[in-house]
């Protein structure tokens, strides 16, 4: 009974919290500019305010911008439910990577989707550029999923997660693959280089402008869709390639150990991706092919390096 308790405690820990990373990061990149910054508690304002707010729908909106949030939401959140945080079983029966990848992907297209149907122009422009940047997302994160698969022998994060974790070092193979999915991370969650989370500028705008005509509750379900999937895809690179010190049996001093590392872990990861974006400037669009296809190379290579090594 104990374990199953675990498993409930994980996601919803990952998703009281995943707001709260998302203010430390707009924190972190306030005080690398120089300046005080909002609150790191902000985004649980904002939530609350647009929760309560009303709604202006287009009237050229069909049901899928009114449902559309929602779904967003309700994948985001299942996923939650099906990676490990700070403690993974090989025992586990759910945490099929390419389920989750799949179930995240649900967010894209859902999103796309309210972006075309709102019949705005903007709407249409980040559409169709956040497709364009996932039909070259994809290929790098297949060749991720086989890494994983030749290095642990299993598709399950968990079983990923504790293989893993017995390793005190890695090969340089290893550590390709994980620049490989850390470029995705990027690609997959609107951060720079690839696109700027805080622009309005429309001609530069991908993900913000697929939501440009959202307000109130359906806006609240997409922002918060957005921030679980970013910490999400954080654990998934956490646990899958650095899980040491993650906790395999249920005791409280080990849990405790683990949740410690996990912190301190995407904390590390949050600062980096603070320092990108206040040191690069966005890429143009036609220049992200070129970051992508560095990334499905590196992984490819280390697909390589890992069969000879």
């Amino acid at each position: 009974m104990s374990t199953y308790i675990i498993y409930i405690i994980q996601p919803l820990f990952l998703l009281l919290l995943a707001p709260l990373f998302i203010g430390i990061l707009n924190k972190t990149k306030a005080c690398f500019r120089g300046y005080t910054g909002a609150s790191i508690f902000q985004l649980y304002y904002d939530l609350s305010k647009l929760i309560k707010k009303g709604e202006v729908i287009s009237a050229s909106s069909s049901f899928v911008t009114k449902i559309g949030p929602l779904l967003t939401l309700v994948a985001a959140v299942s996923c939650a439910f099906v990676i490990p945080v700070f403690y993974t079983s090989r025992e586990s029966i759910f945490g099929n990577i390419f389920v989750i990848f799949f179930t995240l992907g649900i967010i894209k297209f859902v999103t796309s989707l309210i972006g075309l149907d709102s019949a705005s122009t903007f709407g249409g422009m980040g559409s169709s550029r956040e497709l364009f940047i996932s039909m070259l997302v994809e290929p790098i994160m297949f060749v991720v999923v086989t890494f994983l698969f030749i290095e642990t022998k299993s598709f399950n994060i968990f079983t990923i997660a504790s293989t893993n974790s017995t390793q005190l070092s890695f090969g340089p193979g290893h550590v390709l693959a994980a620049l490989a999915f850390f470029i995705l991370v990027l690609a997959e969650n609107a951060r720079m280089p690839l696109d700027n989370p805080e622009t309005h500028l429309e001609l530069t705008m991908v993900h913000e402008a697929m939501i440009l005509d959202l307000s109130g509750k359906r806006l609240a379900f997409v922002e918060l869709a957005s921030a679980i999937k970013l910490v999400l895809f954080l654990t998934i690179l956490i646990n899958g390639f650095l899980p040491y010190g993650i906790a395999m049996e249920f005791n409280l001093l080990t849990i405790a150990l683990a949740l410690a590392l996990y912190i301190v872990k995407i904390m590390i990861l949050l600062f980096a991706i603070a320092l990108l974006e206040t040191t690069m400037a966005k890429f143009r669009l036609f220049k992200v092919p070129e970051l992508l296809t560095f990334a499905f190379s590196i992984g490819i290579v280390s697909i390589i390096i890992n069969h000879y090594m």
